[in-house]
């Protein structure tokens, strides 16, 4: 047991252990990977030209991103790029990091051979005679692609809805009214006995609908809305006291929920707009699937699901261009504007409508740019 715990080295991914053991508990269960311990189950495959880097003892994602990124703020960033990794405050020596550079390094400056001629003696060469050089723009700060309420309080989609351990059975005002908000006091069907702790935090979550493919018609899963989130007071053998700390939408009894874990909104530098002359580059493609509350003509600011994941290398950050294909054969493609991924599962991913000049709805194209 010694020897593994010597091993099992951690890197602390902002705080200190002390702070982060307060946060969360390490995972479980440690097994060997290669040469080294971790709990998690790495990739041993990239993407081609990604930068991958190895994890060593000491570092954090605070300390990689600022080495990496120019900004320690930028750590979500590697956190999002990283899925493997379910908590980041614990990161493992040995384990790899696939670190993209977000914000880019001013160019450098580049050597300016002389003209052959027309260069007067004292004259700068590549300027005109009394005219200063520009210096070059700044690279532009990466900005966050939503809010939070945009990754908190839109919805999921859920294959196993075995998979929530416990749900809101009652409340404190049960008599008194059918829905519930924040500062109210809800009773879980979970305890002690279950593994549930004062200060323990969930999310709430409602089932929505079976969610269908538009084209194919095969099922993907079951849409289920984000309601808020609510922190334990204290637990019994079998239940438990809880408070609701965020409410986006009213909370109902029946409600089930799902542990609570940080989800960083993405921090991207925008590539240039979509646009309508834009041709197909043949990056993968999929279609709009779902829109926030079922809305039919969706624009900039509306939230969807779309129908590609991590199985096809997504992460958030990414943009894709919408298109539908032109009803008239031969004609080039309608260019309806672009999205930028938040959040990737395993086969859907939720976007931001960042751009459009044409609604939008379930069935419209996407292609990754």
């Amino acid at each position: 047991m010694r020897a593994v715990v010597q091993v099992a080295v951690l890197a602390m991914s902002i705080s200190s252990l002390a702070a982060a053991q307060a946060v969360s508990p390490p995972p479980q269960p440690l097994h060997l990977r290669g040469d080294h311990w971790t709990p998690y189950d790495p990739p041993t495959e990239f993407p081609e030209g990604a930068n991958v880097y190895t994890i060593q003892k000491g570092d954090t994602l605070w300390d990689l991103a600022a080495k990496n990124l120019g900004d320690p703020y930028l750590w979500p960033q590697i956190w999002e790029r990283n899925p493997y990794i379910k908590d980041s405050h614990w990161i493992y020596p040995g384990d790899p990091l696939i670190i993209d550079v977000a914000v880019q390094a001013p160019p450098t400056e580049e050597q300016v051979s002389p003209p052959e001629t027309g260069v007067s003696e004292g004259q700068q060469p590549g300027t005109q005679p009394g005219a200063y050089e520009e210096a070059a723009p700044p690279a532009p700060a990466p900005q966050p692609l939503g809010s939070s309420s945009d990754v908190y309080c839109f919805a999921r989609l859920v294959q196993d809805e075995g998979a929530f351990p416990f749900s809101i059975r009652s409340a404190e005002r049960i008599g008194m009214q059918d829905h519930f908000s924040e500062g109210d006091i809800v009773y879980l069907d979970g305890g002690v006995n279950q593994g549930v702790a004062a200060g323990d935090r969930f999310f709430i979550l409602q089932r929505g609908r079976p969610l269908y493919h538009p084209v194919s018609g095969a099922l993907m899963g079951t849409v289920y809305i984000q309601h808020g989130r609510l922190r334990v007071l204290c637990a019994q053998e079998d239940t438990s006291i809880a408070e609701i700390t965020h409410a986006c939408n009213p909370v109902a009894i029946g409600d089930v929920l799902e542990p609570f874990s940080p989800v960083p909104v993405p921090l991207v530098v925008a590539p240039p707009a979509s646009d309508r002359c834009d041709l197909p580059n043949g990056k993968p493609t999929g279609y709009v699937v779902y829109t926030k509350d079922d809305v039919i003509d969706n624009g900039t600011e509306q939230l969807v699901f779309i129908d590609l994941g991590t199985a096809e290398g997504l992460y958030p950050g990414v943009f894709a261009t919408v298109f539908r294909t032109n009803p008239v054969a031969g004609m080039p493609r309608l260019v309806l504007g672009e999205i930028g991924v938040l959040t990737v599962g395993d086969n859907y991913a939720t976007a931001k409508i960042t751009n459009s000049w044409s609604p939008m709805g379930v069935g419209d194209r996407i292609e990754l740019k």
